[in-house]
């Protein structure tokens, strides 16, 4: 059998000089590709695999049966393994794996045999096994090497890792040399997975998107409010939505200069902007969700991103704290914007019954707002410790906005006291000559006011601060009267004080409704038959038209032309119906107030005649314990006393004035609210939020629950339908979104049927109203 092999040299059987041993391996080395030489220091390397060579080629001499015809082929085989060895041994001692692995190699003839380099053991010869390499090294530190800070070896794992006993992982992400790539950033963006309509988010995806979104500088994440929240095309109609049925009420941000950064795309470059986007959106949901759900149905699949309101909501919420990440609040100066974010958050879980939430958010607002002094005069300034935070140049545009949101906070807080909170949630005290309050808002509307000037008005056009001004005007009427309660409270007061502070109240809010603007008046002095066909022409404006409160199993959107009015289109149909939701609030806050003051006088007035009767009654125990015979001495004494404390019962039950002017007032109430109730549309109502609901649902059931006393003929005449309508009322403040029974939550659509038939049962209410008599039954 003829080898491959190069011949062995001709003394293969004794023992060979070290020069001629040395030309056979650097031959034999060649042959499989190795470095023919080897360097001076592994000289000693190399005589040591020569000798083992010559030591298994005179064994494998010996070993052989001289009359067998395979001795010339082994002997040739043995000579060829030898050199071999002494290849492998110098390759190993370059640390040439390809020349190790080819010296193992069996040979080509298939004779099986194996030669163990020197040193190997008998079961790593039998098993073929190669024998241990040498670990390669990496381009890199490993993890804990980077963070300690200390020179990593760059093998797996290191030697560091190996004395600490931990893990040796190389998890961390490269970074880039050098400037950032525009191009390779844009190529990165676009292959990140997008938020699409008929995929319902996953709350763990969601989770990891927004811990990497408030996460530390070394990520890269382009921030995409599309990706976050919603498909663009639907954003775009959300922020419509927004400044035509939200912005009447609560009057920031700047539209022009917000629809310029929305359009410019800000999101994905200012993470404060992407953090009022979303809490613009947030309390949008909160306050009208329906509107949500009519522009994510109008994409394939879309009410499947969020089938329930409250996930959106939460969603926004959770977007805006990420965006402001954990060093938010170590920053210097906070802005308008900070503020304005922090009130539609707090405002967002006020809708949803998460008190606590809304109060912790609206706490943060003021803060923000007396932080940049926009809770005094422009005049007066704002410096704490020294340091003005409004500094030149002067901006009237973030000056405008400081006031609305100021004010807008006034209302709430305002709002939240008539309705039972007490003054110590939120402290906003009354104005006093050292600390008075700003300005009102100009009235003027955004596209009016710049950055260097406020222009005027145009003539005939009624701008959207004039009637949230005048909301500001009600409320301001209980300064006085919260003067007294923060300071030692009304009832430290002479029951004829008390009287004539409520008395002056009453007469300051209806005075402030005069010479309000026509296309914010209500006529609630109407005659009844008037006032009947006012109710007939609004049923007949949301009659029921095609797919519109339908009677079929399922429900449509309504009334018609509503919520779909955009900002581009119609503008002077929006505007009215701006002006219309502007109306129901100012008087639906109207009426809440002058019912706040009527109870509170009432409640007053019963405490004081309580208490006179407590008088009378101890002063006649008194008379009869001591006797009216005088055997005591004492008789005329307890007499005397009787006959005070019987007057002054006497004078406390008698009807003065003021008490006929409240009495008569309540009957007005009843009358006014009826009026709101039948002659305000939906569509009107609606968009207010769960505050319209809640003012006049605590009046209507203020009115109803009262003691017989306080109920005239119009109250008595009016229980049966203020009853219906404060069910309703009481069903929608269940459907508020947070608010919705387990159960119901199962189903993605169910929430808006309920909603939708809530709605209908209101508008079955005026009608039978109407059919019963209108307000001709109540006369």
């Amino acid at each position: 059998m003829s080898s491959s092999y190069p011949p062995p040299p001709p003394s293969a059987t004794t023992t060979a000089d070290h020069t001629d041993h040395t030309t056979a391996t650097d031959a034999a080395a060649a042959a499989n590709g190795a470095i023919p030489t080897a360097p001076p220091s592994t000289a000693t390397a190399t005589a040591t695999a020569n000798n083992a060579a010559t030591a298994d080629l005179q064994s494998a001499s010996h070993q052989t049966d001289p009359s067998s015809g395979a001795t010339a082929t082994t002997s040739q085989f043995a000579a060829d393994a030898a050199a071999a060895v002494a290849a492998a041994a110098h390759a190993h001692a370059h640390h040439n794996l390809q020349a190790l692995q080819a010296a193992y190699a069996p040979p080509p003839d298939g004779s099986g045999y194996l030669v163990a380099p020197p040193g190997a053991s008998a079961p790593a010869i039998a098993s073929g096994a190669s024998p241990p390499q040498k670990q390669t090294r990496l381009r890199r530190a490993c993890d804990m090497c980077s963070q300690r800070k200390v020179k990593c070896n760059e093998t797996q794992p290191c030697r560091p890792c190996t004395d600490l006993n931990v893990d040796c992982t190389f998890n961390r992400a490269m970074k880039r040399r050098g400037p950032p790539n525009k191009h390779a950033e844009a190529a990165k963006a676009a292959k990140q997975p997008r938020l699409e309509p008929n995929i319902s988010p996953s709350p763990h995806n969601a989770a990891e998107t927004l811990m990497s979104i408030s996460g530390g500088q070394d990520q890269q994440l382009v921030l995409d409010a599309e990706m976050l929240i919603a498909p663009f095309p639907v954003l775009a109609q959300l922020v419509d939505d927004f400044f035509t049925y939200i912005h009447p009420l609560a009057p920031f941000p700047h539209e022009p200069t917000f629809r310029h950064s929305f359009v410019n795309r800000e999101d994905r470059n200012n993470r404060d902007f992407l953090a009022l986007l979303a809490s613009m959106i947030g309390v949008l949901v909160a306050s009208f969700p329906r509107t949500a759900r009519l522009r994510l149905k109008s994409q394939p699949h879309g009410i499947n991103m969020y089938p329930k309101a409250i996930t959106l909501i939460e969603r926004c919420r959770d977007v805006a704290l990420a965006a402001r990440t954990h060093s938010f609040y170590s920053k210097e100066d906070v802005t308008v914007y900070d503020a304005a974010t922090s009130y539609f958050l707090g405002l967002a879980a006020g809708y949803m019954m998460q008190m606590k939430v809304c109060k912790r958010f609206m706490s943060e607002t003021m803060n923000f707002i007396r932080e940049m002094g926009y809770h005094k005069p422009r005049d007066m300034g704002s410096n704490n410790y020294g340091i003005t935070y409004r500094g030149p140049p002067f901006n009237h545009i973030e000056d405008q906005l400081g006031k609305r949101i100021f004010w807008c906070m006034f209302l709430g807080v305002r709002s939240m006291v008539q309705l039972g909170a007490p003054h110590g949630e939120i402290v906003f005290p009354p104005p006093t000559p050292t600390e008075p309050y700003p300005d009102f808002p100009a009235e003027v509307d955004d596209d009016y006011i710049l950055r260097d000037q406020i222009l005027c008005q145009p003539d005939g056009l009624v701008s959207l601060l004039t009637g949230f001004n005048q909301g500001i005007k009600i409320y301001m009427t209980m300064n006085g009267l919260v003067s007294i309660e923060l300071s030692y409270g009304i009832s430290s007061l002479q029951f004829q004080d008390q009287k004539a502070m409520l008395g002056d109240c009453l007469g300051a809010v209806k005075q402030v409704m005069e010479g309000l603007p026509r296309d914010l008046t209500i006529n609630l002095d109407m005659d009844p038959s008037e006032a009947n066909l006012a109710l007939i022409n609004n049923l007949h404006t949301s009659a029921p038209q095609t797919n519109v409160f339908d009677s079929t199993s399922q429900f449509y959107y309504c009334p018609p032309g509503y919520p779909t009015l955009q900002s581009n289109s119609m503008p002077d149909q929006r505007r009215q119906l701006q002006y219309e939701i502007q109306k129901a609030n100012i008087y639906a806050s109207q009426i809440a107030t002058r019912s706040y003051y009527v109870e509170r006088y009432l409640n007053l007035r019963d405490a004081h005649r309580e208490h006179a009767r407590v008088q009378a009654a101890q002063a006649q125990a008194l008379a009869a314990e001591n006797g009216v015979d005088g055997s005591n001495g004492n008789s005329g004494d307890a007499v005397s006393k009787s006959i005070a404390a019987a007057a002054l019962h006497t004078a406390a039950t008698h009807q003065d004035p003021i008490d006929a002017h409240m009495l008569a007032e309540r009957e007005l109430i009843v009358r006014h609210l009826l009026t709101v109730l039948s002659t305000v549309s939906q569509r009107n109502m609606e968009p207010n939020g769960g505050s319209l609901i809640n003012k006049i649902r605590q009046v209507a059931s203020t009115l109803v629950n009262a003691t017989p006393d306080r109920k005239g003929p119009v109250a008595l005449k009016a229980d049966d339908h203020l009853n219906k309508f404060i069910d309703v009322l009481l069903k929608l403040e269940r459907a508020a979104p947070g608010m919705m029974p387990t159960e119901q939550q199962q189903q993605p659509i169910e929430d808006e049927e309920a909603e939708l038939g809530n709605w209908i049962d209101f508008r079955r209410h005026q009608l039978n109203f109407v059919q019963g008599g209108g307000f001709m039954s109540l006369v």
